[in-house]
């Protein structure tokens, strides 16, 4: 899903389309870290990134509109580029289904390493002032954003 996520974000023309197909590639990658039993950041995956993030992007698309985007003709190297991507995927599929054997990861003691009590504590003792800095950040972008694409009245 994630693959064909991504072929869609690449190929589609219409740029809400194109964000829609990438939810579908961060729902992928979520799935993808809930059988790494990795759960809290399945969580974050979701919540954050195909939740709040691509709300933002499609609000901005949203906000743009087509009427803004130029529409431009395709380069001339465009067709071979994406033949040779295609190609190295093809490949690469072929060398996983041929029984490739990768190395195991080695063993690790995850009790501490990505528990949801161990990034909280981190969260808000040792990188309290940068997580809040960059909350104000994204909060003074979000108001600039809003201010930049109202319209000026003035000249009535």
């Amino acid at each position: 899903m994630a693959v064909l996520g991504g072929i869609g974000v690449v190929t589609f023309r219409q740029p809400i389309r194109s964000v829609l197909s990438l939810v579908l590639v961060m729902l992928a990658l979520s799935v993808l870290f809930l059988l790494l039993s990795a759960q809290f950041v399945f969580a974050v995956q979701i919540i954050v990134y195909a939740g709040a993030v691509m709300v933002l992007f499609l609000f901005v698309i949203a906000l743009l509109g087509p009427a803004r985007e130029l529409g431009r003709g395709r380069l001339r190297f465009q067709t071979w580029l994406s033949a040779l991507f295609v190609l190295v995927l093809l490949g690469l599929m072929w060398a996983m289904l041929q029984g490739v054997q990768y190395r195991q990861p080695d063993k690790a003691d995850m009790s501490f390493f990505g528990t949801v009590q161990s990034i909280g504590v981190g969260l808000f003792t040792t990188y309290l002032y940068p997580f809040e800095l960059t909350s104000i950040l994204l909060l003074v972008a979000a108001i600039g954003a809003i201010y930049l694409s109202r319209k000026r009245i003035d000249d009535l």
